[in-house]
Formats: C-alpha cells, sequence, structure tokens
C-alpha cells in the first residue's frame, strides 16, 4: 500500500473518529444514584468446605509505605494420589524484587506501553505447619519450599499459618501504587497446584505469563484508613467482632471456589451500585470518569445478559469494576474473580476501547474464575477465549462492521483490528506456545490474544458462530468451577463444530504462519458458437466463459471460502470447502464480467495478504484490497496507541 494512500486514509478517519461516534448506545436502566453503602451483612467465619483450600487471611495497609502487614491461616488437603513430601508456597512480589529477576528481565521493554517504576517484595517472617518449624526451608525467585515434620498421606489436611510483609512497587503489571492508589494484586503467600500424582506444578514469574491455580475459598479481613474505600474479590460482609486500631477501619469479604484474591484502596474513590442483569454492579472510579464509566456500563449492560444467554449465569452474582486513576494506568485491564479493572484514558470518541476492555475482562469471569487453565503453559486457552468473546459481543451490541470503532461513514470491525494486530507484530509465531516462549511481550499478545481469536473466528467461519458459542458454553459448563487443558476445549468444540476443529481450529493456533488466499490464472472467453460452452443455450447472443483458480498457499487451514464473480448488475457466487491446495471454477455469462472478488464478506481472516483477492477487467494488474488492508492496519494502529 502506497504510503500517501494510507496517510489520506488515516487522517479522515482520525478527523471522523474526533466528530463523535455515531451509533445509538446499547440498551441499559438509568443507574441509581450514588447514596450511602449498604450496611455488610453479619457473616459466620468461613470453613473448609469439600477439600478445597481455606484461607484466612487478616491484613492491614500502610498507605505511606505502600506495604501490607498480614497473616494468612491456610486449610490445605492432600487431594492427590501420592504422599507430599514438600509444601510450596508462590511469592508473587518477589518477580518485582529488582531488575535482575526472570519477570523483570522480561519487562525491560515494557508491558502494555508502560515500564518498570520501582521494585517490590513480599518477605515470608515465620511460617509453621501443623504447629510445628518446617524441618527445611528454601526459597528460588518466586516461591519457597517447605519440608513438614512428618510427610501428608492422600486425603490429609494440615493447617498452615504464614506472617508475610508485601512491599508494593510503584503500579506496574495490574499491581503497586501510586499516591494513594494502591491494587494490591499478587499479595500473599498462596500454593501452587497440586496435580493428581502429587507432583507440583510450579511456575516462575515470567513477564508474559499470568497465573495457574486451583479454586479456593477465602475469608479476608483489610484494615484501612479511616474513611477510604476498598474494593475486593467476594462480597463484602461484617467485620468479625473486636474494634479496629484508633483512625482505621476494617473491611471483610468471604467468597468461594475462586482462583484468587485481589483489591483496591484508595481516599478519593467515587461509587455507585446498581443491579445489571441480576448482577450486583459496584462502580469504584476516579472524578472526572464518568463518561468513561457510562460508556463501560453500556457496554457491560448489553453483555451481560449476552454472555449468560451463551454460556450460563456469572460464576458470581455480583461484580467490582475498578477504573483506575490517571498515573495508576499499569493497574487497568486485569481480571480477577468478581472484580475487574478496566481503564479511563480514551481519547478518540467512536473509538471503543474501553468497551473492549471492560467486556474482555467480564469474559474472563467464565474463562479464568470459573474454567481456571494454566495461563503459563497454555495461555491462548484464557485470553484468545476471551478475545474471541469480546469480538462477538461487540459484534452483536454495535454492528459486526463498527464493532471497534465507529464514526458517521467510517466503521471497522472488532476482529479486522485483531488480524491488524496480529499482522503488525510477528505472524509467524503460533498461538499455542507456552508463555515463556515468546520472544517479547508484542509477539505474545499478537500470537495468544489476536491470532488465537482469529483462529477461532476462522472456526466460526467455517463451522458457525453458534455452534461455536455451543461448544464454549459445553466446555464452560463441564469444567465450572475446575481446571481444564486444550484437550478439553477441543473435546467440547468437536462435539458441536466435528472436524473442522482438527482440520481449520488446530491447524490455524499451531502453524508457523498463516496462509495466502489468491486468484490465478483468469481467463475470459468470448463464445461466438457452441463449442466450448460450459451449458447449452438458453437464448441467441455471443457467451462468455469465465475460468480461474483458487490457491491457497502456506497453512493448510482448510477454511471454506466464497468467490464472487460481478457482472453489471448481476453477481454470481460459488463456494470453495477449502479442501486441498486450489479449486478450479468456470462461470459461464452473456456478458463479460466485471471483477472477481475472493472472499468479498471478509470472513479468511488469517489470509495474510489481501492485495491478491481480487481481478478487474478494466486494471486487471492492479491490486484489488487495498481498502480492507487499510481500514484493518488502522485499526490495528488504534489499539498499538491508545
Amino acid at each position: 500500500m502506497g504510503r500517501v494512500a494510507f496517510a489520506v486514509l488515516l487522517g479522515c478517519a482520525i478527523a471522523s473518529l474526533r466528530c463523535g461516534d455515531g451509533t445509538p448506545p446499547p440498551p441499559g436502566e438509568p443507574q441509581s444514584a450514588a447514596g450511602p453503602p449498604p450496611r455488610p451483612e453479619p457473616a459466620a467465619p468461613l470453613e473448609p468446605e469439600a477439600g478445597r483450600t481455606l484461607y484466612r487471611i487478616r491484613a492491614a495497609l500502610d498507605p505511606e509505605r505502600h506495604r501490607v502487614e498480614g497473616q494468612a491461616d491456610i486449610t490445605w488437603t492432600n487431594r492427590s494420589s501420592s504422599t507430599v513430601e514438600d509444601l510450596y508456597l508462590y511469592l508473587h512480589l518477589n518477580a518485582f524484587r529488582d531488575e535482575r529477576t526472570l519477570f523483570a528481565r522480561g519487562a525491560r521493554r515494557g508491558l502494555r506501553g508502560l515500564h518498570w517504576r520501582g521494585g517490590g517484595s513480599i518477605d515470608l517472617r515465620s511460617v509453621r505447619i501443623g504447629g510445628s518449624e518446617p524441618a527445611e526451608r528454601e526459597e528460588a525467585e518466586t516461591w519457597v519450599r517447605l519440608r513438614p515434620a512428618a510427610p501428608i498421606p492422600p486425603g490429609a489436611t494440615v493447617e498452615l499459618a504464614a506472617a508475610f510483609e508485601a512491599r508494593l512497587p510503584p503500579v506496574f503489571a495490574r499491581t503497586g501504587w501510586d499516591g494513594t492508589f494502591h491494587l494490591v494484586a499478587q499479595w500473599f503467600p498462596k500454593l501452587p497446584v497440586l496435580g493428581a500424582d502429587g507432583t507440583w506444578e510450579l511456575r516462575e514469574r515470567h513477564a508474559n505469563a499470568e497465573f495457574h491455580a486451583d479454586h479456593a475459598d477465602y475469608d479476608v479481613t483489610l484494615e484501612v484508613p479511616a474513611g477510604w474505600t476498598v474494593g475486593a474479590t467476594g462480597r463484602e460482609v461484617a467485620p468479625e467482632a473486636g474494634a479496629a486500631p484508633a483512625g482505621a477501619e476494617r473491611h471483610r469479604f468471604a467468597i468461594r471456589r475462586t482462583v484468587d484474591f485481589a483489591w483496591a484502596a484508595w481516599d478519593r474513590f467515587l461509587e455507585r451500585r446498581e443491579e445489571l442483569d441480576g448482577v450486583a454492579v459496584r462502580w469504584l472510579y476516579p472524578a472526572g470518569a464518568e463518561g468513561s464509566r457510562e460508556r463501560q456500563r453500556g457496554a457491560l449492560a448489553a453483555a451481560l445478559p449476552l454472555l449468560r444467554g451463551w454460556f450460563g449465569d456469572l460464576p458470581y452474582p455480583f461484580l467490582t469494576v475498578v477504573l483506575p486513576p490517571a498515573g495508576a494506568e499499569g493497574a487497568g485491564g486485569m481480571e480477577y474473580p468478581s472484580l475487574i479493572t478496566t481503564a479511563s484514558s480514551s481519547e478518540l470518541p467512536g473509538y471503543r476501547d474501553e468497551q473492549e476492555v471492560a467486556v474482555h475482562e467480564l469474559a474472563h469471569q467464565w474463562f479464568y474464575a470459573a474454567v481456571a487453565t494454566d495461563e503459563a503453559r497454555e495461555p491462548w486457552l484464557d485470553e484468545a477465549l476471551a478475545t474471541w468473546v469480546t469480538g462477538a459481543a461487540l459484534d452483536e451490541i454495535y454492528g459486526p462492521d463498527r464493532s471497534i470503532a465507529s464514526a458517521g461513514p467510517i466503521g471497522i470491525g472488532y476482529f479486522a483490528s485483531r488480524r491488524a494486530c496480529w499482522r503488525l507484530a510477528d505472524p509467524r509465531l503460533p498461538a499455542v506456545l507456552a508463555a515463556d516462549e515468546y520472544p517479547s511481550f508484542d509477539g505474545y499478545a499478537a500470537a495468544v490474544y489476536c491470532r488465537g481469536a482469529l483462529a477461532l473466528e476462522a472456526l466460526a467461519a467455517a463451522a458457525g458462530r453458534d455452534r461455536v458459542l455451543r461448544g464454549l458454553a459445553r466446555y464452560a459448563g463441564r469444567h465450572r468451577f475446575a481446571r481444564a487443558t486444550a484437550e478439553d476445549l477441543y473435546a467440547a468444540l468437536a462435539a458441536e463444530c466435528g472436524d473442522a476443529v482438527q482440520r481449520v481450529l488446530r491447524v490455524a493456533l499451531r502453524a508457523r504462519r498463516g496462509f495466502d488466499l489468491r486468484l490465478e490464472g483468469v481467463e475470459v472467453r468470448r463464445v461466438t458458437g457452441d463449442e466450448g460452452l460450459l451449458a447449452p443455450r438458453t437464448g441467441p447472443g455471443d457467451r462468455w466463459v469465465t475460468s480461474f483458480v483458487v490457491v491457497r498457499r502456506g497453512a493448510p487451514v482448510e477454511l471454506p471460502v466464497d468467490v464472487e464473480v460481478r457482472f453489471p448488475g448481476a453477481a454470481r457466487r460459488g463456494t470453495w470447502d477449502g479442501r486441498g491446495r486450489a479449486r478450479r471454477f468456470a462461470v459461464q455469462s452473456d456478458r463479460p464480467p466485471e471483477a472477481i472478488v475472493l472472499d468479498p464478506d471478509h470472513r479468511a481472516l488469517l489470509d495474510e495478504d489481501l492485495l491478491d483477492n481480487g481481478w478487474r477487467a478494466r486494471d486487471p494488474d492492479v491490486a484489488d484490497g487495498l481498502l480492507d488492508e487499510a481500514v484493518a492496519a488502522f485499526g490495528g494502529i488504534l489499539g498499538a496507541l491508545f
């Protein structure tokens, strides 16, 4: 594409976006007024249930030193088939200890456009197992090995008591502080996953990777300065008996069957509470972010019933949405069970970045919070699914041709922008690598989020979006509040989509590149007699026979593709089922064709080159698909800049 053409398109699109969004807002009832927050209901302390791990944590925030002093009492049951010789605890905040850690080295070039601003750590001050000191203690970078005084047989339960101090970093990678704002995540000693065979599934913290955890129960009491607002995983309940120290107040949150616990505290939060689709939604946001909150609220009001209809009820009947203040952007765009952080920094009216983030993090309540996966070894299982579900929802809410950007006559579809995200990075990277196998965060994001979502959209093009949604519903229902693997997902999708999972999805996820669909060998013959006709004449006059070959080069993704032959005032379509490497077409007509268009509905988003997808009779050597490439590229640039 020429630089002048792209510059003109880019300038026009930016000018149009700044004129506002012509799409009506999605439906939703007026939100409730602020009012005083409801008084938390009394609740008895959580007791162990069904062999799940129970964390009882009491912690106090020192906002001046940005530290959290805590005591974690953990009830853990060996649910494996083997005797356990050693216990492990993650100390995730030690990934921030200095710039020499594995995490810090991987984040040197920045994460999501932000950069390291300082260190953090967690100090395990004391730990007892069953009332006794561990016989051995060995610390690695982000975990500690503890040997109990006696091995723990299958089915046995032990109590761990851990005193700790968490030193939060300046906000980065969705944890830390900025001024008095604190997002406290990955902040307490946490047990890794123990496999059924008794092997601990340890994962050192990598800059590209998120986490891997079992569902557990949490009863957490947080002490903060008086007058501060706290939002956290779980439902707020009344604190247990006992007065808080002078100048402090306590907030208690309880939740069962959750993979993590995080919280935010600030002395400047504004708060709104309402019910959306039967879910108690609590908004915490800074002054001046009311417009952002309303845009995100509209998206969530429309998305909640959609996703519930697709995948069943939200895992928890409550949701806290935190919009971080300016300066704390590193806390935004993260999912925790029943708590999500979004953004409040959009600069382009008509560009739906805030809505996208809100819906993406909502989708994670099913694909991460309810269905737990190994986000270090199989990161695409939650991120590609959440990205694809986000696109499907935004398409439904705003329309598929303007689901990420809309301004007057200009619209950009969400999946077209994901194609640009993939193409503008390194398109050779498969979507199914472990997080630490990607050479950079940008490569990881393009492959896992964008290429992964495009592979699922290719499956939707082959089998139908409704079938993909039914397959995901089957997967979400079968593994709700459990851990799942890629094979579990493939099985659920295959039950609805058949062999397209093998022919399209698996290949699209694993290939080292995309594919290139192209038209070759276009020939238009004028036939005056009967010889050479494809079918008998139905009237007088000459006939034209147009023949051409549709070729797929690159990855053997057997994606069905339409081809349209256009005539003055008419068009004819044919379909190649994608099997094999090429398909020859021939069309007989009573007038010569004006153009041939490959993939006229733009379903083949993993097609690496759109410039060879068309032929025009007047200018057969001029590349078609220029506008498609330019619009998709603009969508990707918007995502990169904003």
